[in-house]
């Protein structure tokens, strides 16, 4: 309508009379300006201040979803952490635990306790999808450029086993391939290993 009036001659005032004050007279002249400059016009982009106010209608893409939590909300993205499953009772014995050692066992008693653990590593490494990625135009050339990380269905792994105690960290003792951590290996290499240190 207002294309069909500025083509009859009207200027931006006597169209924005016409219709009423329905559209003002600076929305006419910027919608002439932009006909005369683009040939169009174009509505998608609105003029002026950015909302501020979302509200459903207006949520339609993720990164307005993904701004709504980082910036009006204030939240972060965090990863899950992992933890042994332990309740009220299980906590409350373990401080119980400490208090008794800190009590009852004398310091030079204290120095000779020894914490260990046992570790299998994988010959092959370890792989986080999440951390490696490869920037390519299309799937296919990526492929070509280390885009992809072959495995092995069963991996070849070592089991390393290392104490701590109040002197610091022990040496550790690293098995061979395919060994595990057995009771004649605990007696035969470990417990020799651990009171030498």
């Amino acid at each position: 309508v207002v294309l069909r009036m500025t083509h009859d001659g009207m200027s931006s005032l006597q169209i924005a009379k016409q219709l009423r004050k329905v559209v003002s007279e600076r929305t006419v002249r910027r919608w002439q300006h932009m006909y005369r400059s683009t040939d169009t016009i174009d509505l998608k982009t609105p003029a002026g201040r950015p909302r501020i106010i979302r509200t459903k209608s207006l949520i339609r893409k993720k990164g307005t979803i993904g701004r709504i939590i980082h910036e009006d909300l204030h939240l972060h993205a965090y990863r899950v952490i992992i933890e042994p499953n332990l309740n009220d009772e299980h906590k409350q014995r373990r401080v119980s635990f400490t208090y008794w050692v800190r009590k009852f066992l004398r310091k030079k008693d204290r120095e000779k306790i020894l914490f260990t653990d046992e570790k299998y590593f994988e010959l092959g490494g370890i792989f986080n999808r999440q951390n490696d990625r490869v920037y390519a135009p299309s799937r296919y050339y990526a492929d070509e450029h280390k885009g992809t990380k072959p495995t092995a269905k069963f991996p070849k792994k070592l089991m390393v086993w290392l104490a701590a105690s109040k002197n610091g960290l022990s040496l550790p003792i690293i098995f061979e391939p395919g060994e595990t951590l057995t009771h004649e290996n605990y007696i035969e290499i470990v417990l020799p290993h651990a009171l030498s240190e």
